[in-house]
């Protein structure tokens, strides 16, 4: 249950087959997303309100369309 628990509300999902670690992400949400020494993308799940902004953000600009809100009034997108 633990795991249900942790997922539930406003999340940030890296689809990482897309993603081509451009750092788009990291220029758009640096409190969100972080690039590792070795070129890996770590990123928060969680999402708290004042990060809807930032985390639209990077979806939005996110070119391989990988970044997907969810458990938001509206989900968020990089293909809207």
């Amino acid at each position: 249950m633990k795991t249900l628990n942790r997922l539930r509300g406003p999340r940030i999902s890296v689809d990482n087959d897309r993603c081509e670690v451009y750092g788009i992400c990291v220029w758009e949400a640096p409190r969100l997303f972080q690039l590792d020494r070795d070129g890996r993308l770590r990123y928060r799940r969680q999402l708290t309100e004042p990060d809807f902004d930032q985390a639209a953000a990077a979806a939005r600009s996110c070119p391989m369309q990988a970044i997907v809100l969810r458990g938001m009034a509206e989900q968020v997108s990089a293909d809207e």
